[in-house]
Protein backbone atom coordinates (compact mmCIF):
# COMPACT_ATOMS: atom_id res chain seq x y z
CA UNK A 1 0.00 0.00 0.00
CA UNK A 2 1.48 3.40 -1.11
CA UNK A 3 2.11 5.49 2.29
CA UNK A 4 1.28 9.10 1.99
CA UNK A 5 3.28 11.45 4.16
CA UNK A 6 2.70 15.49 4.30
CA UNK A 7 5.68 17.67 5.37
CA UNK A 8 4.21 20.76 7.37
CA UNK A 9 5.68 23.64 9.92
CA UNK A 10 3.85 26.44 10.95
CA UNK A 11 6.87 28.91 10.20
CA UNK A 12 9.09 29.66 7.36
CA UNK A 13 12.81 28.65 7.62
CA UNK A 14 12.76 24.92 9.13
CA UNK A 15 14.45 22.85 6.62
CA UNK A 16 10.82 21.46 5.41
CA UNK A 17 11.65 21.32 1.66
CA UNK A 18 14.83 20.02 2.48
CA UNK A 19 13.81 17.74 4.63
CA UNK A 20 11.20 16.29 2.11
CA UNK A 21 13.63 15.75 -0.81
CA UNK A 22 16.43 14.51 0.34
CA UNK A 23 14.35 11.68 2.41
CA UNK A 24 12.58 11.32 -0.56
CA UNK A 25 15.96 11.19 -2.36
CA UNK A 26 17.37 9.16 0.30
CA UNK A 27 14.77 6.20 0.26
CA UNK A 28 14.92 6.05 -3.35
CA UNK A 29 18.53 5.80 -4.11
CA UNK A 30 19.41 3.74 -0.59
CA UNK A 31 16.21 1.46 -0.14
CA UNK A 32 15.00 1.00 -3.65
CA UNK A 33 11.60 2.24 -2.80
CA UNK A 34 9.76 4.04 -5.73
CA UNK A 35 9.12 8.11 -4.20
CA UNK A 36 6.65 10.28 -5.81
CA UNK A 37 6.91 14.23 -5.02
CA UNK A 38 4.63 16.66 -4.68
CA UNK A 39 5.78 20.52 -4.40
CA UNK A 40 2.45 21.77 -2.77
CA UNK A 41 4.13 25.12 -2.38
CA UNK A 42 3.32 28.08 -4.70
CA UNK A 43 7.33 28.93 -4.17
CA UNK A 44 8.49 26.25 -6.27
CA UNK A 45 11.04 25.45 -4.06
CA UNK A 46 10.87 21.75 -3.70
CA UNK A 47 10.52 21.73 -8.01
CA UNK A 48 13.88 24.36 -8.10
CA UNK A 49 15.73 21.45 -5.86
CA UNK A 50 15.18 19.21 -8.65
CA UNK A 51 16.27 20.80 -11.17
CA UNK A 52 12.76 22.39 -12.55
CA UNK A 53 12.04 25.75 -13.27
CA UNK A 54 8.72 27.65 -11.55
CA UNK A 55 7.30 28.37 -14.96
CA UNK A 56 6.43 24.90 -15.46
CA UNK A 57 2.73 24.93 -16.26
CA UNK A 58 1.61 20.79 -15.45
CA UNK A 59 1.28 21.14 -11.94
CA UNK A 60 -1.19 19.77 -9.19
CA UNK A 61 -3.18 23.09 -10.55
CA UNK A 62 -3.92 21.61 -13.37
CA UNK A 63 -5.35 18.47 -11.52
CA UNK A 64 -7.38 20.37 -8.63
CA UNK A 65 -9.40 22.31 -10.73
CA UNK A 66 -10.19 19.14 -13.01
CA UNK A 67 -8.54 19.19 -16.20
CA UNK A 68 -6.05 17.16 -16.06
CA UNK A 69 -5.35 13.46 -13.85
CA UNK A 70 -2.52 12.96 -11.35
CA UNK A 71 -0.48 10.71 -13.20
CA UNK A 72 -0.68 13.12 -16.39
CA UNK A 73 1.37 15.75 -14.72
CA UNK A 74 4.23 13.35 -12.97
CA UNK A 75 7.82 14.60 -14.09
CA UNK A 76 10.85 12.07 -13.90
CA UNK A 77 14.00 13.17 -11.82
CA UNK A 78 17.47 12.44 -12.72
CA UNK A 79 17.37 10.42 -9.76
CA UNK A 80 16.32 6.47 -10.54
CA UNK A 81 12.83 5.55 -8.69
CA UNK A 82 12.22 9.51 -7.97
CA UNK A 83 9.38 11.44 -9.21
CA UNK A 84 7.86 14.84 -8.95
CA UNK A 85 4.69 17.03 -9.57
CA UNK A 86 6.08 20.23 -9.68
CA UNK A 87 4.24 23.60 -8.19
CA UNK A 88 3.58 27.06 -9.62
CA UNK A 89 2.86 30.52 -8.46
CA UNK A 90 -0.77 29.34 -9.36
CA UNK A 91 -1.35 27.50 -6.23
CA UNK A 92 -1.29 30.44 -4.35
CA UNK A 93 -5.00 31.25 -3.50
CA UNK A 94 -6.49 28.77 -5.85
CA UNK A 95 -8.97 27.35 -3.19
CA UNK A 96 -10.35 30.84 -4.17
CA UNK A 97 -10.87 29.58 -8.27
CA UNK A 98 -13.47 27.99 -9.85
CA UNK A 99 -14.72 25.11 -9.69
CA UNK A 100 -12.98 25.15 -6.21
CA UNK A 101 -14.26 27.84 -4.99
CA UNK A 102 -17.87 26.27 -4.96
CA UNK A 103 -16.91 22.90 -3.44
CA UNK A 104 -17.86 22.22 0.28
CA UNK A 105 -15.95 19.39 0.35
CA UNK A 106 -12.70 21.45 -1.97
CA UNK A 107 -10.24 19.90 0.63
CA UNK A 108 -10.66 16.57 -0.17
CA UNK A 109 -9.40 16.87 -4.22
CA UNK A 110 -5.79 16.31 -3.36
CA UNK A 111 -7.13 12.97 -1.80
CA UNK A 112 -9.07 11.26 -4.69
CA UNK A 113 -6.61 12.97 -7.24
CA UNK A 114 -3.90 10.63 -5.51
CA UNK A 115 -6.43 7.84 -5.63
CA UNK A 116 -4.38 4.95 -7.87
CA UNK A 117 -0.96 6.35 -7.42
CA UNK A 118 -0.04 2.45 -6.29
CA UNK A 119 3.06 2.17 -8.15
CA UNK A 120 4.64 4.31 -5.15
CA UNK A 121 6.03 3.05 -2.17
CA UNK A 122 5.66 6.93 -0.94
CA UNK A 123 4.14 9.74 -1.57
CA UNK A 124 5.73 12.90 0.10
CA UNK A 125 3.81 16.46 -0.11
CA UNK A 126 5.69 19.42 0.80
CA UNK A 127 3.44 22.07 2.08
CA UNK A 128 3.46 26.07 2.90
CA UNK A 129 5.24 27.49 6.29
CA UNK A 130 1.20 28.10 7.05
CA UNK A 131 -1.81 25.92 8.58
CA UNK A 132 -4.17 27.36 4.94
CA UNK A 133 -6.06 25.16 2.47
CA UNK A 134 -3.36 23.95 1.17
CA UNK A 135 -1.85 22.09 3.96
CA UNK A 136 -4.88 21.26 5.23
CA UNK A 137 -5.83 19.72 1.91
CA UNK A 138 -2.55 17.92 2.21
CA UNK A 139 -3.28 16.72 5.90
CA UNK A 140 -6.51 14.90 4.91
CA UNK A 141 -4.68 13.19 2.08
CA UNK A 142 -2.20 12.00 4.06
CA UNK A 143 -1.69 8.80 6.61
CA UNK A 144 1.08 10.30 8.38
CA UNK A 145 2.56 13.96 9.24
CA UNK A 146 5.97 14.72 9.65
CA UNK A 147 6.79 17.82 11.33
CA UNK A 148 10.14 19.99 10.64
CA UNK A 149 11.90 21.77 13.34
CA UNK A 150 14.86 23.91 13.84
CA UNK A 151 16.54 24.33 17.57
CA UNK A 152 15.32 28.23 17.21
CA UNK A 153 13.35 29.82 19.59
CA UNK A 154 10.42 30.96 17.72
CA UNK A 155 10.40 27.71 15.79
CA UNK A 156 9.63 25.59 19.14
CA UNK A 157 7.01 27.84 19.61
CA UNK A 158 5.06 27.46 16.75
CA UNK A 159 4.90 23.75 17.61
CA UNK A 160 2.34 24.33 20.22
CA UNK A 161 -0.11 25.93 17.64
CA UNK A 162 1.04 22.84 15.13
CA UNK A 163 0.15 20.22 17.89
CA UNK A 164 -3.31 21.67 18.44
CA UNK A 165 -4.07 22.22 14.82
CA UNK A 166 -3.14 18.20 14.14
CA UNK A 167 -5.58 16.99 16.86
CA UNK A 168 -8.61 19.10 15.20
CA UNK A 169 -7.39 17.63 11.48
CA UNK A 170 -7.48 14.06 13.38
CA UNK A 171 -10.85 14.62 14.38
CA UNK A 172 -12.00 13.89 11.36
CA UNK A 173 -9.62 12.22 9.20
CA UNK A 174 -7.02 9.50 10.99
CA UNK A 175 -3.76 10.11 10.54
CA UNK A 176 -0.60 9.86 12.30
CA UNK A 177 2.86 11.35 13.56
CA UNK A 178 5.57 9.82 12.29
CA UNK A 179 7.95 12.00 13.96
CA UNK A 180 9.69 15.69 14.34
CA UNK A 181 12.87 16.33 12.17
CA UNK A 182 15.37 19.12 13.67
CA UNK A 183 17.65 20.82 11.41
CA UNK A 184 20.20 23.16 11.55
CA UNK A 185 21.65 20.85 14.41
CA UNK A 186 24.72 21.63 16.40
CA UNK A 187 26.07 19.47 19.31
CA UNK A 188 27.52 22.67 20.77
CA UNK A 189 24.52 24.17 20.89
CA UNK A 190 23.98 26.13 24.36
CA UNK A 191 20.28 25.67 24.51
CA UNK A 192 20.00 21.83 23.05
CA UNK A 193 18.34 20.77 25.90
CA UNK A 194 15.68 23.17 26.24
CA UNK A 195 14.60 22.77 22.61
CA UNK A 196 14.68 19.22 23.07
CA UNK A 197 12.23 20.03 25.91
CA UNK A 198 9.60 21.92 24.44
CA UNK A 199 9.58 19.10 21.39
CA UNK A 200 8.77 16.41 23.62
CA UNK A 201 6.49 18.29 25.78
CA UNK A 202 4.56 19.49 22.59
CA UNK A 203 5.18 15.56 20.71
CA UNK A 204 6.20 13.12 23.11
CA UNK A 205 8.62 10.38 22.41
CA UNK A 206 8.14 11.90 18.51
CA UNK A 207 11.46 13.39 18.12
CA UNK A 208 13.76 11.54 15.41
CA UNK A 209 16.39 10.54 17.33
CA UNK A 210 18.80 11.43 14.15
CA UNK A 211 19.12 15.07 13.73
CA UNK A 212 20.24 16.95 10.74
CA UNK A 213 23.31 19.06 10.85
CA UNK A 214 24.00 22.38 9.52
CA UNK A 215 26.12 21.89 6.01
CA UNK A 216 26.55 24.31 2.87
CA UNK A 217 26.44 21.26 0.85
CA UNK A 218 22.47 21.32 1.01
CA UNK A 219 22.88 25.14 -0.73
CA UNK A 220 25.14 23.80 -3.20
CA UNK A 221 22.94 21.04 -3.88
CA UNK A 222 20.15 22.98 -4.04
CA UNK A 223 22.21 25.32 -6.51
CA UNK A 224 22.61 22.32 -8.96
CA UNK A 225 19.38 21.12 -9.29
CA UNK A 226 19.93 17.89 -7.19
CA UNK A 227 19.59 15.95 -3.70
CA UNK A 228 23.02 16.41 -2.08
CA UNK A 229 23.72 12.35 -2.16
CA UNK A 230 24.64 13.56 -6.28
CA UNK A 231 26.80 16.02 -5.26
CA UNK A 232 28.89 15.94 -2.45
CA UNK A 233 27.73 12.05 -1.05
CA UNK A 234 30.56 12.02 1.91
CA UNK A 235 29.09 15.09 3.38
CA UNK A 236 27.63 15.57 6.75
CA UNK A 237 24.06 16.29 5.71
CA UNK A 238 24.89 12.90 3.59
CA UNK A 239 25.59 11.05 6.25
CA UNK A 240 22.96 12.42 8.19
CA UNK A 241 19.99 11.52 5.89
CA UNK A 242 20.82 8.93 4.96
CA UNK A 243 20.49 7.47 8.81
CA UNK A 244 17.29 9.58 8.98
CA UNK A 245 15.84 7.41 6.05
CA UNK A 246 16.09 3.92 8.45
CA UNK A 247 14.64 5.53 11.44
CA UNK A 248 11.93 6.94 9.31
CA UNK A 249 11.29 3.41 7.56
CA UNK A 250 11.40 1.75 11.50
CA UNK A 251 8.78 4.03 12.07
CA UNK A 252 6.43 3.31 9.21
CA UNK A 253 7.47 -0.38 9.93
CA UNK A 254 8.47 -0.83 6.11
CA UNK A 255 11.92 -3.15 5.86
CA UNK A 256 15.26 -1.32 5.73
CA UNK A 257 17.55 -2.25 2.53
CA UNK A 258 20.83 -3.27 3.60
Amino acid sequence: MTKIVTFCSFKGGTAKTSSCLHLGAALAKFHRKKVLLIDFDAQANLSAGLGFGVDNLNTMVNVLQGNKKAHEVILNSEVKNLDIIPANVYLDGIESTVPIVGDLYGHERLRKALLGLDQYDFIFIDTPPSLGWLTQSALFAAHYSLICAVPEAYSILALDRLRQYHLQIQENHPIELVGVVLSFWSDRGATNDAFVGAIDLAFPEKLFKQKIRRDVAISRAVLKGMPVFEVTSNSRASDDFKLLSKEFLTRVKVGVHV
